[in-house]
């Protein structure tokens, strides 16, 4: 049984293509799907990144696990509070994922934000969030509330973000930890456990210029590489890496 493990996707559905099809024949029914979470936000087609997933959840003869980002989670406190600016302040790329599904309705809320300017802090105004959220298939909204927060398999613990640093039992960790990582992770890490994750942006060019994992002797798997168009896998426990070919599609990292 192996784990295979995808890093942050962020709305690149080229990438996850053109990655899946170099995955998928490699994966038997014992085997294990595990995405790092981040599948919104800053490429153009969120939409189309969700409905894939989904597919695959539907119809693959093994298991496939989706891990909440903090895009996501940011995302979700949005959508159960409109005066809850963190999603549309902190990711710019928030309007993104509104426009793959309406962009209309990005025009909308980019306009309501504008208008509402800093009164979106000092006053938390409500924006009309449910204009974009209507426009969700109930699938895709079920799929993001249903995001786990890590998952551990024989091989690897999986999470987006990192683990408390000494290596305390995952369970009594803080959501917060384990969706935006500690600081120091991952050179602090000293905990027991190898550690797949995503988040933080820090793959490591080669001479050639090309994104490759960043992995430390602390035995922590850094995947996150999309930000410079390649989206990257990692097979757990033989260390296989998959990439996508190269599909820049945003300037925000």
């Amino acid at each position: 049984m192996a784990t295979v493990a995808i890093g942050d996707v962020h709305g690149n559905f080229a990438a996850l293509e053109d990655l899946l099809a170099t995955v998928l024949p490699t994966m038997n029914s014992k085997d294990i799907l595990v995405f790092l979470g981040d599948y919104i936000d800053r490429g153009p087609d969120t939409r189309g990144c969700l409905d894939c997933i989904l597919r695959l959840q539907q119809q693959a003869e093994f298991t496939v696990v989706t891990l909440r980002g903090n895009h996501e989670d940011w995302m979700l406190e949005t959508m159960h509070n409109p005066r809850c600016h963190s999603w549309i302040l902190g990711m710019e790329e928030a309007f993104e994922t509104i426009a793959s599904y309406s962009e209309d309705v990005a025009v909308i809320l980019r306009q309501e934000v504008e208008r509402a300017g800093i009164r979106l802090i000092t006053e938390r105004v409500p924006i009309r969030y449910e204009l974009f959220f209507d426009k969700v298939p109930p699938e895709h909204l079920q799929f993001l509330e249903r995001l786990t927060i890590y998952h551990r398999t024989e091989d690897v613990v999986c999470v987006h973000g990192g683990v408390d640093l000494g290596g305390s039992p995952l369970y009594l960790q803080h959501a917060e930890t384990l969706i935006w990582g500690p600081d120091g992770f991952p050179d602090g890490y000293h905990g027991p456990d190898p550690i797949v994750y995503g988040h933080w942006n820090n793959g490591v060019c080669d001479e050639r210029g090309w994104p490759r994992p960043c992995i430390k002797e602390n035995r922590t798997f850094g995947l996150d590489t999309i930000s410079r168009g390649v989206l990257t896998a990692m097979r757990f426990p033989d260390g296989k890496i998959f990439q996508s070919n190269q599909f820049l599609v945003s300037r925000h990292r």
